[in-house]
C-alpha cells in the first residue's frame, strides 16, 4: 500500500501528452489547426484522432511530419517525440534523415520525403 501511494503520487505528475503538446505549439507558432495538418502531410481524419482519441498513439513519421510543419530545432522535435515515447537514434537511417533537414533548417516535406524515399525510408505523412 505505501508503494502504490508514492506511484499515485508519481503518476499525479505527468508531462502533457501529445495532443496537448501539439495544439501548444500550434498556437506558439501562429498558425491554424488547418495549416498545421496539410503542411504536415497528415489527414484530417488523423488529425481529428490525435485531437479526440485518447487512446491514440500517432507513428513516429506522424510526428515528426508535425515538427516539420511546426519548424520545431532539435530539442523542441526530441521533446515532441518523448510524449509519445520516441527519440531520434544515431543507428537508423530515416533518423539521420530526419535530423540533417531539421539541423539545415530545411522544412521542405517534400524535399525531406523525396531523400527518404531516394534510400527506402518510409515518408513523413503519408
Amino acid at each position: 500500500p505505501m508503494a502504490t501511494s508514492g506511484l499515485d503520487e508519481a503518476l499525479a505528475h505527468l508531462d502533457a501528452g501529445f495532443s496537448e503538446t501539439l495544439l501548444k505549439l500550434i498556437d506558439k507558432k501562429h498558425i491554424t489547426e488547418v495549416q498545421c495538418y496539410k503542411r504536415a502531410n497528415v489527414s484530417k481524419k488523423t488529425f481529428w484522432k490525435i485531437n479526440n482519441d485518447p487512446k491514440y498513439k500517432p507513428s513516429k513519421p506522424t510526428v515528426l511530419a508535425f515538427a516539420i510543419a511546426l519548424e520545431l530545432s532539435l530539442p523542441e522535435t526530441e521533446d515532441l517525440l518523448r510524449t509519445v515515447g520516441f527519440s531520434l537514434s544515431h543507428s537508423s537511417t530515416f533518423d539521420m534523415i530526419i535530423e540533417f533537414y531539421i539541423r539545415k533548417g530545411i522544412y521542405d516535406i517534400y524535399e525531406i520525403n523525396a531523400a527518404l524515399y531516394q534510400f527506402d525510408q518510409m515518408c513523413l505523412g503519408c
